[in-house]
């Protein structure tokens, strides 16, 4: 079990951090980290996620209710963090409002894309 914890804090230890001016180079590099690190994150970012939890009148996410949507929504959100790792401390605020990994692909792209 040890064994595991350790190769988990290696991988997002090795998360490669944007760096603004570097934005394509990034972008190749964490699709292919996801990619490594759990294939079905990237079509989430890529795709979205119709079943990660719909959004109801109230504004909030309804919870899970079979095993597939727990597991959709796991995935959803681990793809969300690791996103959310690899920006730079001083642009976290910007980001903070996106609610899924898809979201917050979209908008690092809109973001950065021109500052290459």
């Amino acid at each position: 079990m040890e064994n595991t914890a350790e190769s988990n804090s290696t991988l997002v230890s090795k998360v490669p951090m944007l760096r603004p001016n570097e934005f394509d180079m990034w972008k190749i590099k964490i699709k292919q980290y996801i990619l490594l690190t759990d294939y079905s994150m990237w079509d989430i970012i890529e795709i979205g996620s119709s079943e990660a939890g719909k959004i109801g009148a109230d504004g909030k996410r309804t919870p899970p209710k079979t095993d597939a949507e727990r597991k959709t929504r796991q995935t959803e959100m681990k793809a969300l963090s690791t996103l959310l790792l690899a920006i730079p401390n001083e642009y976290q605020h910007q980001f903070c409002n996106c609610t899924d990994a898809q979201m917050l692909w979209n908008a690092l792209e809109k973001r950065f894309s021109g500052s290459s």
